[in-house]
């Protein structure tokens, strides 16, 4: 007697689950990559000690709440800019932030970067 074996179907592959897999790579790697951009913000701290006092700044520079202070003069922080520059085109070379108030980390690295930005104006951060 003789047993023919039932030929089997060769089944396409299904590539539902290929695209679900591609899909989830590209979800993953969509949310785990930044868009912003970072950089680098140098920041000269003050010298501690007795010997600390040095040349006085040409500028300083308070931050408090939306406005800046510079020189004593009250500015919007948009026009702020502007007086730096006029001051360093006047002879300033030096700066000093001072922070009061409830500024945030992220409101004194916005100032460094704006006036590094249009200035170029040696700063230093005081508390």
């Amino acid at each position: 007697m003789r047993i023919e074996a039932v030929a089997r179907r060769r089944r396409p592959v299904s590539v539902t689950s290929l695209i679900d897999v591609i899909f989830l790579l590209l979800l993953f790697f969509m949310l785990s990559s930044t868009f912003t951009r970072f950089s680098e913000v140098e920041i000269t701290g003050g010298r501690a000690g007795a010997d600390a006092a040095g040349p006085a700044p040409d500028v300083i520079i308070r931050l408090a709440g939306e406005d800046w202070l510079i020189n004593g003069a009250g500015f919007a922080a948009t026009d702020a800019t502007a007086e730096l520059t006029r001051l360093e085109t006047a002879g300033a070379r030096t700066a000093v932030i001072l922070v009061r108030g409830e500024i945030t980390s992220q409101d004194l690295v916005s100032a460094i970067e704006a006036i590094r930005r249009d200035t170029a104006l040696s700063l230093s951060v005081a508390r």
